[in-house]
């Protein structure tokens, strides 16, 4: 799962359409020239235009759009050519790139700065209808000024392009860490409105739409249709439109789709959990394990089938059935990152934590500086009772990053292993690093809250619980202390959490002083 799975992993793409296709097609370009006032200006209108052109031309990495068919498609437009000199309005450029099937247009003004002239340049997107307007330049009415500005636009192309794609797909990103759906949303778009072509991008988007806080599955359906369109064998966007129907409960048609992307891709993991979903809502699961073990059976050592198998009896929860198959697998091909953390959880859930342990180390391997990726290390670490080694990590992840989950883990494995002191001084420490942070003060006051609670839950009334409950009390009154100081969208949980705390010392109270007088 490319947004859901433990750990948020985001493949930005280094992309620009300026540059030639990953197929070897050359990108389709066309001028218009530049709009100009007076003699001069239009002297350096035409050269650019040339200096533009030649550069153009003599590149195997664009395919330039002659003059004539771009008249042609602006007369179509109604618009007359012999008005270029007062500029073009941008929505003429995009509706005649798109007819002349044109990847960029190139066009702009020139205006006079004194004893040189200005040049204002804009890049039009015709496939999204963008414009992306280039910072303007200024060059003295001279050949070789003008030949070495033409230079240095074309070179400027794949960067302005590129650079504005990378931006919004580094805040896509981290908007997508975050969970907030609707600014991920608003960055691919904006990723894609420069550059269409941008394949992950529009799975991640189409992901985000099937997410049930945005509930836009009509939106993910005409992403996944349009990637289909323009490649019917794309496993991913069949795998989509299955997952499409399955949220639209029709998983016989949802089955469909997830058949023809596994006939296409074998080793699609998602499409066969698709698959394996549509066969229990239809009540057929367990003719799809019945198939697939009978055909296991006549060819022992094929791994496409033990690899759907595995996730089958992962899907219904046999982890003791998936886990044979999933080593075996992983032993031939262990890049299957997927499949290892499906391993991993099998492993948890039958609460062998060491092969767990052994198999996240080996996850974390690709990627190891995955913040996300070390916490989840850490805690199956801990789990298995290898303590120091969790300790250290964690304590690597806050010495480079500071990371606030890492010192809540520590906290909580400090708690868990008895040592009570070292936990107090990891919250100390956290304290110190995020100063009236609400978040910060929002996790050391649920974390405690919740160790009060547990105390102050024990109801017998016999003396030695006393101290028990002296504990609860000074834990929920910690928790108090700090959940006092949360602000933002989390105010009302730890209010909430306020109010619990305080009827908690207040049962305690009560059962501290029961006690002591029938003691006496």
């Amino acid at each position: 799962m490319r947004i859901m799975c433990t750990t948020v992993c985001l493949i930005l793409l280094a992309c620009g359409i300026a540059v030639a296709q990953g197929d070897g097609e050359a990108t389709r370009v066309g001028i218009v020239p530049f709009g100009y006032c007076g003699s001069d200006a239009r002297w350096v209108s035409n050269k650019l235009y040339d200096g533009l052109k030649d550069i153009l031309e003599d590149s195997p990495e664009y395919s330039f759009i002659s003059e004539g068919d771009l008249e042609d498609a602006f007369e179509d437009l109604g618009f007359n050519p012999s008005d270029f000199e007062y500029g073009v309005p941008p929505d003429f450029v995009a509706d005649a790139g798109v007819a002349l099937g044109a990847e960029m247009i190139l066009y702009g003004n020139i205006a006079p700065a004194g004893e040189e002239f200005q040049v204002f340049w804009n890049v039009s997107i015709p496939a999204s209808g963008n414009t992306i307007n280039a910072d303007p330049a200024t060059v003295a009415k001279n050949t070789d000024p003008v030949k070495e500005l033409a230079e240095s636009m074309i070179a400027d192309l794949s960067e302005l392009i590129g650079g504005r794609t990378q931006q919004a797909l580094d805040q896509a990103a981290f908007s997508i860490q975050m969970k907030n759906w609707s600014m991920a949303i608003m960055f691919l778009n904006q990723a894609l409105s420069v550059d269409p072509t941008l394949l992950d991008a529009r799975f991640q988007l189409a992901e985000i739409y099937l997410e049930a806080d945005v509930d836009s599955v009509d939106k993910a359906l005409e992403v996944y249709e349009s990637i289909l369109a323009e490649d019917e064998t794309n496993a991913e966007a069949l795998t989509g439109i299955g997952k499409v129907y399955l949220t639209n409960d029709d998983p016989t048609t949802a089955r469909t789709y997830f058949e023809n992307a596994v006939a296409i891709d074998p080793e699609n993991a998602d499409a066969y959990l698709g698959l394996a979903e549509a066969y229990q809502a239809v009540g057929e699961i367990d003719q799809a394990i019945a198939s697939f073990e009978t055909a296991l059976a006549s060819n022992p050592d094929n791994l496409s089938i033990k690899f759907p198998l595995s996730l089958l009896y992962y899907q219904t929860e046999e982890y003791s059935k998936a886990i044979p198959y999933m080593e075996e697998i992983l032993a031939v091909n262990s890049n299957m990152n997927a499949l290892r953390q499906r391993l991993i959880q099998s492993y948890i859930k039958t609460g062998d934590y060491g092969n767990a342990a052994d198999h996240v180390i080996i996850y974390l391997e690709s990627d190891p500086d995955n913040s996300q990726k070390i916490l989840y290390t850490a805690q199956i670490e801990s789990w298995a009772g290898r303590t120091s080694s969790a300790i250290n990590r964690l304590e690597s992840l806050i010495s480079s990053t500071g990371n606030r989950e890492a010192y809540i883990l520590l906290a909580t494995i400090y708690r868990d292993s008895g040592q009570r002191g070292s936990m107090q001084s990891v919250f100390s420490r956290l304290s110190n690093a995020y100063p009236n942070d609400p978040l910060a003060n929002y996790m050391m006051g649920a974390f405690y809250y919740q160790s009060g609670s547990t105390k102050a839950r024990i109801s017998e009334l016999v003396s030695d619980n006393i101290p028990v409950w002296q504990g609860a009390i000074n834990d929920l009154n910690i928790a108090i202390s700090y959940l006092s100081h949360v602000t933002g969208y989390r105010a009302s949980s730890a209010q909430s959490m306020v109010q619990a705390a305080n009827n908690s010392i207040a049962l305690c109270e009560e059962k501290i002083d029961r006690v002591e007088r029938y003691s006496q």
